[in-house]
Parts: C-alpha cells; sequence; structure tokens
C-alpha cells in the first residue's frame, strides 16, 4: 500500500487539529475532460512533381482532308502512217519512145489508235483505314460459384476491468480505495500501454470525487488517541493497547489519506496521458487540460489540511517538465509563503527540482 511519509503526515508529528469549513473553491481554468484531444498540426499538403508532358496527345493529322484532284490522263495524238512510195523510173535512151508509165494508187493506211489510260486516283494517306468492328463473341453463363463467406473480424478483448477498478474506486471502505489506487500506479509503472485503458473519464471522475469528499463530518480521533501519538512522538513507552490505539486511524483519517494517494495516482496518470499524446501528435498538452490537474491545484490552494496541501505540491512537482515550468514556478512561489513548515518545505524541494530542467 502507498506510503504517506510521515515528514507530511501532520496525524503522526502533532494533535490533529479539528478541520474547519472548506473555504469556497478556487475556480481555475475549467477543462473537459470527456474525450481530452490534442490539436494535431495540420498535415502538409502533397507536392507532385509538375508535368513534363501535355496533357492531351493531339492528333497530328489535318483536321478536314480536302479530296485532291485527279491526275489528268495523257493521250496520245493519233500518227498518220503512209505506204512507201515506188522509185520514179528514170527516162530510157533515147530510144524508140514508150508508153507512159502510170502509179500505182496510193493507199492510205488506217489510223492505229492507243486506248486512254485508266484514271486512277491517289490514295489520301490522312484518312485512317476504316476500323471493321470484330464480332463479340458471346459468353457462355459461367457455373454458378460458391459465395465468398464474409467472416467479422474478432472483438478485441480488453486487457483491464475498467468496471471494476471503478467499482473499487467508488466503494465506500477507504481501504478498498486505497488498494485500487496502489494498483493503478503499479500498472502504469510496470505496463503502460495495459494502463492506457484506465484513461477514462469514469477513473478520472471517481478519483476528483476522492479528493473533493467533504470528510468533516466522519469521525475523528478520540482525545484518547491524541494522547497516546503524543507519548509516542515524546519516546515515551507505550502498553499495547496504547500502542494500537496511536496506529489506528480514524475514517476521516482514511478520507484525507485517500486524498493524497488519489492526487498521486491522478499525476501518474496525467503524465502517461501526456506521454500518449506526445508520441502520437508530437504535442504537448497544456496543464490546464491535464484530466484532474485543476481539481489538484484547487486542493493546493484551498484545503486546510496542510497533509493535502502538501501532496499536491508533490503531484504537481511529478509531472514538470519545460512546457509547465512557469506556470508551476508561480504555484510552488506562492506555496512557499503556506502558514504550515511542512507544505513550505515541500514547495522549496519542488522549486528547487524545477529549476534543474
Amino acid at each position: 500500500m502507498m506510503q504517506v511519509p510521515n515528514s507530511i503526515n501532520p496525524y503522526m508529528q502533532q494533535p490533529v487539529v479539528q478541520p474547519v469549513a472548506q473555504q469556497p473553491s478556487y475556480n481555475a481554468v475549467k477543462i473537459d475532460i470527456i474525450n481530452p484531444q490534442a490539436g494535431a498540426p495540420t498535415a502538409p499538403q502533397p507536392q507532385y512533381a509538375q508535368p513534363t508532358m501535355p496533357y492531351y496527345n493531339y492528333p497530328q493529322n489535318q483536321v478536314y482532308n480536302y479530296p485532291q484532284a485527279p491526275q489528268q490522263p495523257y493521250y496520245m495524238p493519233p500518227q498518220m502512217t503512209q505506204a512507201p512510195q515506188a522509185p520514179a523510173p528514170q527516162a530510157p535512151a533515147p530510144a524508140a519512145p514508150q508508153a507512159p508509165v502510170t502509179p500505182p494508187p496510193v493507199t492510205v493506211a488506217p489510223v492505229k489508235t492507243e486506248p486512254a489510260p485508266q484514271v486512277v486516283q491517289q490514295q489520301n494517306i490522312n484518312v485512317p483505314p476504316a476500323v471493321v468492328p470484330e464480332p463479340v463473341a458471346t459468353k457462355e453463363p459461367a457455373a454458378a460459384t460458391k459465395p465468398v463467406e464474409v467472416v467479422p473480424p474478432a472483438p478485441v478483448t480488453p486487457q483491464v476491468d475498467l468496471n471494476g477498478f471503478i467499482a473499487k474506486l467508488t466503494n465506500p471502505d477507504f481501504e478498498v480505495q486505497a488498494n485500487a489506487m496502489e494498483e493503478i500506479a503499479n500498472m502504469v509503472k510496470d505496463e503502460p500501454q495495459k494502463a492506457t485503458e484506465l484513461l477514462d473519464e469514469k477513473v478520472i471522475n471517481a478519483l476528483n470525487n476522492i479528493i473533493t469528499a467533504d470528510s468533516s463530518k466522519l469521525e475523528g480521533p478520540s482525545a484518547e488517541q491524541i494522547a497516546a501519538r503524543q507519548k509516542l512522538m515524546s519516546g515515551q513507552k507505550l502498553t499495547d493497547e496504547e500502542n494500537k490505539l496511536a496506529n489506528t486511524m480514524t475514517p476521516m483519517e482514511q478520507a484525507e489519506r485517500n486524498k493524497s494517494y488519489a492526487m498521486f495516482t491522478e499525476s501518474i496518470m496525467q503524465k502517461l496521458y501526456g506521454d500518449e499524446v506526445q508520441k502520437l501528435t508530437n504535442n504537448t498538452v497544456p496543464l490546464t487540460e491535464l484530466p484532474g490537474a485543476v481539481t489538484i491545484v484547487d486542493q493546493l490552494k484551498d484545503n486546510p489540511n496542510p497533509m493535502v496541501r502538501a501532496s499536491a505540491i508533490e503531484a504537481l512537482s511529478y509531472i514538470q517538465q519545460p512546457a509547465y515550468k512557469e506556470d508551476l514556478k508561480t504555484l510552488f512561489t506562492i506555496a512557499q509563503k503556506d502558514q504550515d513548515k511542512n507544505v513550505q518545505d515541500a514547495a522549496n524541494t519542488a522549486l528547487d527540482k524545477l529549476s534543474k530542467i
């Protein structure tokens, strides 16, 4: 079980002073612990390489294919042919004159004409050939296939009995509460990933209720107990009955002790929460947005029990980091002026520790 240091336990050093009516609660910055979130930086917009090719490849052919004029056919002119003429006869010697020779008639050969060449139209290479659609083959209906069986994912089994812890923290038995808080502290220390399941609103509310509970109407130490404790502190010899009476905690003392335990437990969970947010988003949660942080600050300022005020200083000192340095320095500096010596010592120790970060 958690041990409250004797150096800050006023019940082990001086007579217990009956608690007075609690002062009005200091209203610090109100935080919402329901689904606490931390702002994540805006995701950078993806950068795309500039395109090197045009978005559209325009066709290189002419938009309109004008028909070209056909080549003019070439007609060969008709040729005229004549039959060869016989050589003219030579005049005979002046002998006896002969009768005149009549030349044969000239015959004209028929005109031979060549057939006109066929006109061949030049093909336009810019006109794409006509695409003949291929016949679509009809597919026969496929055989019925076996339907795919969808297997739902297995439900995630929680590692922590959350309701069990809440039941213990809200149990009226102060010892059950103390044992539950000690179990939470050990889980955060030994199995932090498992303990993240305890970062729940109901758990934080249960711890806050323990811290802010009104214990003034509970049974406090009797005069015999106070006398036995004074005798024990002075070093006098006690009987067995006096020794048992001096070390027995009353319900009011148990409730006050659990307030210190609850603040220590909250500070441990606050650090776990802050570390998880830092890991996921690379951001630091502000001090006033940590679950239960404002409740601890209120106890430091207003709780009439000096043991609880000193415990609040130690709880805040546990979560210190550079981002919280200025806020914590202000709180601890004010606590240095507390009327209780134990609270002053706790504030001095916390400031010394804070100066080293």
